[in-house]
């Protein structure tokens, strides 16, 4: 199984010149489609975000082992 690389909620929002809680926000309202966001028995809220599908999502080329993408949704 090949490993998945993630980034947090911080370096997604400063990509995009956001602050994190739109993007913590976003993803529990499930407007977005690069992550999840779950929430544990105690109420708080854990945050995933697959890097390339937001890089895809923002238009990003995102780099791969074969070659590189230029992909946008």
């Amino acid at each position: 199984m090949e490993k998945v690389e993630t980034i947090t909620c911080a370096e997604a929002a400063q990509m995009i010149h956001k602050n994190a809680e739109f993007i913590r926000a976003g993803l529990r309202q499930n407007k977005f489609d690069f992550g999840v966001a779950v929430e544990g028995k105690n109420g708080q809220f854990n945050y995933l975000i697959f890097k390339d599908k937001f890089l895809r999502f923002i238009g990003k080329e995102v780099q791969t082992d074969e070659k590189t993408t230029n992909e946008v949704n």
